[in-house]
């Protein structure tokens, strides 16, 4: 659902909820095996296309996102 409100690549949809679930891009990038820097640039990216700046308003928005009731097909 991030994927497609924010037009988000996979990487960038991880990054956006793994913060929203409480982990820092050095834990994030362990996990996924890539360097902290990549999380940075991931993250840096998501900020543009969510039109957020901080990263507190871009979890903050996610976990709204979460709460929305989804559309039944």
């Amino acid at each position: 659902m991030v994927r497609q409100v924010f037009g988000l690549t996979c990487a960038e949809a991880r990054l956006a909820i793994s913060l929203v679930r409480g982990l820092e891009l050095k834990e994030i990038a362990m996990v996924h095996g890539v360097a902290e820097a990549t999380m940075r640039s991931h993250l840096k990216s998501v900020l543009a296309k969510t039109g957020t700046h901080r990263q507190s308003q871009l979890v903050a928005l996610v976990a709204r996102l979460a709460r929305l009731p989804r559309e039944r097909e």
